[in-house]
């Protein structure tokens, strides 16, 4: 059995503050974002953990939080191999590869953009309002969903806070969902302890993990028409000059794909472009 994780920060327990999930060389000190790295690890290595006990033969590990650059090699279980870089598929950077992964689990996940209560809640980037596939908003679980789905890899287990269990279990019925911290506000948590939160991902991997075979692949009917909303209009008038993508309304831009694997690309790609305003 071959498991891809995928480590984000937001969604960590004791994290719930942009100062905590970045460094900002202008600021005082990096001690809250250091102190961060060290919860991520250890949430990331609760889980490598857990898929090594559930029979895991190889475990793959990406660092998918800001500039993916975040997880000290040093501090992963070395069990697991470690992707960390500037990504072009992002979050699910290694999936469609020469391996054929079993299953995913995503770890410090947050809410989807909008999302009223979750901490810290964005889609990829704060130029995405918010993002469709067939009219069903997603945030970045199902986004990264949609890709794992196309190369017919189920997710199977998601952890955060409350606010983003409710978006999985509408989207994901059949993943665990672990709930390691509340949202009282947006940048208000009743997180778990550290090590309350690493145990519940134990169980969660084992409980996961043992339910495989009743685990399902994402995959939207086809073809799979995306509209991300873009937070100004001079965003939609820079991606609408790539190939295939139409501006639909002032700050809204969509494509149509034959597959999700097309849906996906053409997302990250509409998400990179319309930083290019901005930079």
């Amino acid at each position: 059995m071959l498991v891809y994780i995928s480590v984000d920060m937001e969604g960590v327990a004791g994290i719930a503050h942009p100062h905590q999930t970045a460094f900002d060389p202008g600021g005082p000190d990096r001690t809250d974002y250091d102190r961060s790295r060290g919860l991520m690890a250890a949430e990331a290595n609760a889980a490598i953990g857990a898929a090594f006990d559930a029979g895991a033969a190889e475990v793959v590990v990406n660092d998918s939080h800001w500039q993916m650059r975040n997880l000290r090699a040093e501090d992963v279980d070395p069990r697991a191999r470690l992707v960390i870089g500037d990504k072009p598929f992002s979050m699910t950077q290694g999936i469609g590869r020469e391996e054929r992964f079993d299953a995913a689990a995503f770890i410090g996940y947050h809410a989807g953009a909008g999302n009223p209560s979750g901490i810290m809640g964005h889609t990829y980037s704060g130029v995405v309002l918010e993002a469709r596939v067939n009219g069903r908003p997603l945030n970045e679980t199902g986004l990264n969903a949609l890709r794992l789905g196309a190369h017919g890899v189920p997710v199977v287990l998601v952890a955060g806070d409350d606010a983003l269990a409710t978006e999985v279990e509408q989207l994901l019925p059949w993943a665990e969902r672990v709930v390691v911290k509340r949202a009282q506000a947006g940048l208000v948590a009743d997180s778990l302890s550290p090590e309350r939160a690493r145990s519940a991902i134990v169980s969660g991997m084992a409980a996961a993990l043992g339910r495989l075979s009743s685990m399902k692949p994402y995959l939207p009917e086809t073809p799979i028409r995306l509209e991300v909303d873009l937070r100004w209009p001079i965003m939609a008038d820079f991606c609408a000059v790539m190939p295939g993508v139409e501006r639909c309304a002032a700050r809204t831009v969509t494509a149509t794909a034959d597959d999700a694997e097309t849906a996906f690309r053409y997302f990250i790609a509409i998400m990179r472009m319309a930083q290019v305003p901005t930079s």
